[in-house]
Parts: C-alpha cells; structure tokens; sequence
C-alpha cells in the first residue's frame, strides 16, 4: 500500500516526517496524513518522491505502471497513468473514510441510545421507589398557635416517621422572625426554635396535632 511503503522508504532514508516534508515542500501533516491513508499526494508529487527515494513510481504504488499499446513513453504518458491509478486510491480512501465515519456516527449514537435508556431506567426506578416509600409514609401535621402581645399566629408542620419535613406554612410573620427555612431537615428542632422564639418573649406557644395518612389511603 503506497502509505505504508512512503512511510518504510522514508525510515530507510533516516529521514523524520519533518525532514522529509521539507525535502517535498509540504507541511509535516501532509506527510502525516500520506502514511496515515487519509490521503494520496498528487502525480507530480508522487514522481518528485520516487525521485527522492530513488525508486520507481511502480514500487510506491505496489503496482506496475504499463502503457498503452501505440503510445510513447513519454513523461505526460507516465503521469497520466499514474495519475489514474491514484485516483483508483483516492476512491479507495474516500470510501474507507465514509464506512468510518457511519462507523462513528453508530457508536455516538448507540452510546448516547445507551444513556438515553440508563437515564430514563434511573428516574423509573427512582420514581417507582419514591412512590413505594411515600405509599407506605405515616405524615404527621402538628398545628402551632401562638400569641404574642396580643397578636395570634399560626403555623403547620408536616413530617414523617423520621421528623423529616415534608411541608410546612402559615404565618409569614413566622417564618420570618424565625427563619423558619434555616430548620427543613428536623421538625423538633423547627417546633423547638419556634417554641423558644415566643416563650423567651413572654408569649404562648400550643401544639395541636393531627396524625394523618395520606399517602397510604389505598
């Protein structure tokens, strides 16, 4: 293959990829691409290589140039023909790189099919375990009245098994005063914290609660 043998005829050379592009006058990625088969120098450049290598074209190319009957082996005639059998290459690597990139273009999108159906699994499965622990939750909504010079606010808590809040409002002079989202881990440290703000001011503080089960009526 003409890649291969540039790339086994420049290392009998001793010449690098670099040394070797300079003697052509071509960047070292040309040479690069001609060993890699991405593609093919022209006629003339080829002639200009196996001058350089001290070779035939024939030899590049793995092939035997010939004539055609009638014609003079004339130096045109010589390019001419190589000309075609490069051409013959060029076609060869245009199709390689085409099968590559469907190759490539399947993989990304296998990959991303891949993910696609790993992430929506996930969020399935999440859903469905969320569902399970949720249908079989015990919530607990505990009602707070408290008064304040005179003034009366309420506020509810929602929280599982765990005292984990599920929800919670009412008075936003509450929250407010306080900062009730500060506490949306514990509902006894939410209760407490509100039940301190309000006894440490002279105020009343009650607790009403209401056990329900919601999320287990079936």
């Amino acid at each position: 293959m003409l890649n291969e043998n540039i790339k086994t005829l420049r290392k009998q050379k001793g010449y690098s990829q670099e040394t070797l592009a300079q003697q052509l006058n071509v960047v070292r990625q040309t040479v690069s691409k001609w060993e890699k088969g991405l593609s093919v120098p022209d006629a003339e450049m080829l002639n200009t290589i196996s001058e350089l290598f001290e070779v035939p074209v024939s030899a590049l190319l793995g092939s035997t140039i010939t004539e055609e009957p009638g014609t003079e082996n004339t130096n045109n005639t010589k390019l001419d023909e190589i000309a075609k059998q490069l051409a013959v290459l060029n076609g060869q690597l245009a199709n390689q790189t085409a099968r590559r990139r469907k190759t490539v273009k399947r993989v990304i999108l296998g990959v991303f099919i891949g993910l696609l159906v790993t992430f929506i699994l996930y969020i399935s499965l999440f859903i469905l375990f969320k569902y399970h622990e949720d249908k079989n939750t015990v919530l607990t909504t505990t009602g707070i009245e408290c008064v304040l010079k005179g003034e009366t606010y309420y506020y509810e808590v929602t929280y599982d098994e765990n005292y984990r809040i599920r929800a919670a409002g009412g008075d936003a002079w509450i929250a407010d005063h306080v900062i009730a989202e500060s506490y949306t881990d514990d509902a006894n440290v939410l209760l407490a914290k509100i039940e301190d703000y309000f006894t440490d001011r002279g105020g009343t503080y009650k607790l009403v609660e209401k056990p329900q089960s919601s999320d287990n009526t079936n």
